[in-house]
């Protein structure tokens, strides 16, 4: 694999708007899921509710970056520290929450050949994890974590595979991956400084957690480790991929079924044949799961369905917050599946009394 290039040649980091940081952190946004567990269920929103969300109104909107030929570009953004953190075409740029304004920047040395970051916020640091786009047999990850504050870099280092799985909980980060040239590997590093804490060669990783425990997979079996020291919990003869969690328990997924598994003994609880699905939310007492134009909640307690609704187009990742589904299209009621507002089109978090829409390069905040 090819070596990585020194920080100083990597990134361009241009500061914008320093003399007027923010004085108080809004509610955030931290990770890709809103937390660790991958949950995408803010329980803290309750400004946004079905009574507020057909006020909403724009307060401010920006034009991310682009950039012709790059692999990188808009995602799901995070909000953390007041800022408003957006991936784009040239690297990532935040933004003051209120205001909409730039706060800094930050460049891939690379745009053309850097892909989406998948992203979380650990103590202050923001940590990115991608990789190269163009190698099919040997592409490379990378970590890099920048100060929240002021975008420069902290630390970056280069895992032995790619990114193709990402968890930050407990202080450390941890990733798997695997190529044509690369054995799978999951490895765990600190969020603080970015040094192997612990590394376990055949393994692969999910990209959710459930109180500092994550599940890792090789073969046909599946263990949990808890985090930060990857010491082995439990280990069953299934291959389970956790997409969401709660604070005691995983959904985790087969291929052919949709199953909810107890964190801290491994005990499977049930097993909804036919409901897998990559987009998962959770609020503990509903899974909502999206497939194509249907979205639907399932009982947590049996894997019962309770409501379906189909869409008039494809659903996004759905988001849980104020008694509400957000579905990339229509908002839902989270108990009955009722269509409470038609809605906005593209990537959506809520938190501190806003919603937050990413759709092709353009990024709004509305609030009431």
């Amino acid at each position: 694999m090819r070596s990585y290039p020194r920080t100083s040649a990597l990134v361009l980091i241009v500061a914008l708007g320093f003399s007027a940081p923010a004085t108080a952190a809004a509610p955030g946004w931290e990770h890709a899921g809103y937390d660790a567990e991958n949950s995408f269920y803010n329980p803290s929103e309750s400004a946004i509710n079905a009574a507020t969300v057909n006020g909403l109104t724009p307060r401010w909107s920006v034009t991310l970056r682009q950039d012709e030929g790059t692999c990188g570009g808009p995602s799901s953004p995070l909000v953390a520290g007041g800022l408003v953190i957006a991936t784009d075409d040239k690297g990532i740029t935040s933004y003051r929450a209120t205001t909409g304004r730039p706060a800094w920047r930050f460049n891939w040395d690379d745009p053309d050949d850097s892909s989406i970051p998948s992203m979380a916020v650990s103590t202050g640091v923001l940590i990115l994890g991608n990789g190269d786009c163009h190698s099919a047999s040997d592409p490379d990850g990378m970590l890099t974590a920048l100060n929240l504050t002021t975008g420069k870099v902290r630390w970056h280092v280069q895992p032995p595979t790619p990114v193709h799985s990402f968890v930050v909980d407990e202080g450390v980060v941890v990733v798997s991956g695997k190529s044509e040239s690369d054995e799978a590997t999951t490895v765990a590093y600190g969020a603080a400084d970015g040094r192997e804490r612990w590394r376990k060669p055949g393994f692969t990783s999910s990209s959710a957690s459930s109180a500092g425990r994550i599940l890792l997979t090789k073969g046909r079996s599946t263990s949990a480790v808890a985090l930060p020291g990857g010491t082995v919990l439990w280990t069953k003869p299934h291959t389970w991929y956790a997409e969401s969690a709660t604070r005691t328990r995983f959904l985790v997924t087969t291929g052919a079924a949709l199953s909810l598994v107890n964190a801290a003994s491994g005990t499977l609880l049930w097993t909804a044949p036919g409901q897998q699905s990559e987009l998962l939310a959770t609020d503990g007492r509903r899974a909502y799961r999206a497939v194509d134009r249907k979205v639907s909640a399932l009982d947590l307690r049996n894997g019962r369905v309770v409501w379906t609704r189909t869409l008039p187009s494809t659903a996004n990742q759905p988001v849980r917050a104020g008694g509400l589904v957000y579905t990339g299209g229509p908002v839902l009621s989270a108990a009955s599946g009722a269509v409470v507002n038609r809605g906005w089109h593209g990537q959506q978090i809520v938190t501190g009394g806003r919603l937050y829409v990413v759709a092709g390069n353009k990024m709004t905040a509305f609030a009431s």
